[in-house]
């Protein structure tokens, strides 16, 4: 026989003992586990454990705890109150004089109209600043427009012509940065105290001293606020009614839109918020509002001492319990099967046995299932 023809017959035989070693691996792994295809059939209860087939499958232990069904939510957490700033300015009066006729007969006639006052601006904040009540919240013409505290808008001029709640806000304003004396009260009737207020407050911050604040000197707002965009910028002529910044308060709160409201979430005692920096603070539901295509929510957040910036709309998760269940037993949910029928079964390990048990699932939170029908210690299979 020749060394190729002995090669040859070789490589038949290890081929030979590799397909044999194949099938009767395959047989005898067949063998041992028809025990768990005979269980796993609707008309079997019970099937012996092989002794080579004790590791096969990993095993947990019913035990005794607590479980509750959260719920989960997307969203975001946002500045709110968002406002389009206008500038605001009163037209101007031109008078225009023209002669009519000839010599003796010619006559002179005055016309009075009024001309949209047009203002370069000069100085603007940065996207993200903070104006505070008190602060310059822009300028036109190097004419510092003011941001003052007060809820109703600045709407006109204000003098000694003029009363009203706005020209309270102005009284509270001129009290609280020490340009009135003691007897001028905030109660919106414009008196000679307030004029002189004014002039001192004009005075001390450069202005023209004139008694009066003219329409877009200044401009109310509740409280602090954060500059989201501007419209403009230095060099640009605005007049009055353009555009010129986007600003919000500085208050954040968490808001959603959702096409159904999430089981549980309106009845929900407890409400968290996972930041982005994973801290959980709590959170409460302050609205409901529906719409086209669902509902908006909006919760309110305390985020004192928390590190979230100042970026608007990031993400956060909003967390509740939807059921909890106390004292009852757990396993993971892996060792639950359920049948064509509908019925959950669980195979216990009752020593060298596994009985199929029937159980009945009543609560599941993250990795455990609540159920009833099995006895606490015991040990189930994990297929």
């Amino acid at each position: 026989m020749t060394t190729k023809t002995l090669r040859t017959v070789l490589r038949s035989f290890a081929a030979l003992a590799v397909i044999g070693g194949l099938l009767f691996g395959g047989w005898w792994f067949a063998r041992d586990t028809q025990w768990y295809a005979d269980l796993t059939a609707d008309d079997e209860q019970a099937a012996e454990l092989p002794s080579d087939l004790t590791e096969v499958f990993d095993t947990a232990v019913v035990t005794r705890g607590d479980v509750a069904d959260l719920g989960e939510l997307d969203a975001r957490l946002v500045y709110q109150d968002e406002v389009l700033f206008t500038h605001r300015v009163d037209p101007i009066e031109v008078t225009t004089t023209t002669t009519i006729g000839f010599g003796r007969a010619a006559q002179t006639v005055s016309t009075t109209t009024e001309e949209p006052d047009s203002r370069a601006v000069t100085d603007l904040p940065e996207p993200g600043a903070q104006i505070a009540p008190g602060d310059v919240l822009y300028e036109t013409d190097s004419s510092p427009v003011y941001a003052v505290g007060g809820s109703i808008a600045a709407w006109r001029t204000m003098d000694d012509t003029t009363d009203g709640a706005d020209v309270a806000q102005l009284q509270q304003y001129l009290l609280d940065g020490g340009w009135a004396d003691t007897d001028l009260e905030p109660h919106g009737e414009w008196t000679a105290a307030t004029t002189d207020a004014v002039e001192a407050w004009q005075d001390a911050t450069e202005q023209t001293v004139t008694g009066v604040v003219e329409l877009g000197d200044i401009w109310f707002i509740p409280s602090s606020i954060r500059i989201v965009e501007t419209l403009v910028t230095v060099g640009m002529v605005v007049s009055d009614g353009d555009q010129v910044l986007r600003y919000t308060s500085e208050e954040r709160n968490i808001t959603v839109s959702v096409a159904e409201l999430p089981e549980g979430l309106l009845n929900a005692d407890d409400i968290t918020a996972q930041l982005p920096d994973r801290s959980v603070v709590d959170a409460e539901l302050a609205s409901t509002r529906g719409t086209d295509t669902g509902f908006d929510l909006v919760f309110t957040v305390d985020l004192a001492g928390q590190n979230v910036g100042s970026l608007n709309r990031l993400p956060v998760t909003l967390e509740w319990t939807v059921a909890e269940l106390v004292d009852e037993l757990t396993i993971p949910p892996e060792a639950i099967q359920r049948l064509d029928t509908g019925v959950y079964v669980v195979s216990v390990l009752d020593g060298d046995v596994i009985r199929r048990t029937e159980v009945e699932v009543i609560g599941q939170a993250g990795r455990v299932v609540a159920i009833t029908g099995l006895a606490e210690r015991a040990r189930v299979i994990i297929p």
